[in-house]
């Protein structure tokens, strides 16, 4: 039975390195560290996010959505004017839909 767990281990860590090294996942790190270090598109990124929960929070509460506010055309303005945060939230999506695909195969093998 040890041996068994070792060869699962070992499966695990073939798999881990396949995605590390998945040009998918090169790309998703190379923006994230770009992101790191670049303070507007941070913030950005961040106030996109937290107006994404307000909706999802407003939504989930059966509320209307404001419809096209100041602010959400200011956001959308400075989105068009920082293309590093539409790469990232693009590589962000495709990483998370790599591991997704990767999470339904091992729950699902034969599919």
């Amino acid at each position: 039975m040890q041996d068994e767990i070792q060869t699962i281990i070992g499966k695990a860590q073939e798999l881990s390195a396949l995605i590390r090294n998945h040009d998918v996942t090169r790309r998703y790190n190379d923006c994230r560290t770009r992101i790191q270090k670049d303070r507007k598109a941070r913030e950005l990124y961040s106030r996109l996010v937290s107006k994404g929960r307000e909706i999802n929070t407003a939504i989930a509460e059966g509320r209307q959505s404001e419809g096209q506010t100041s602010e959400n055309e200011l956001l959308q303005k400075e989105l068009e004017e920082t293309p590093l945060v539409k790469e990232y939230i693009s590589s962000q999506r495709e990483y998370l839909e790599l591991l997704k695909k990767v999470i339904e195969r091992i729950k699902a093998p034969s599919a």
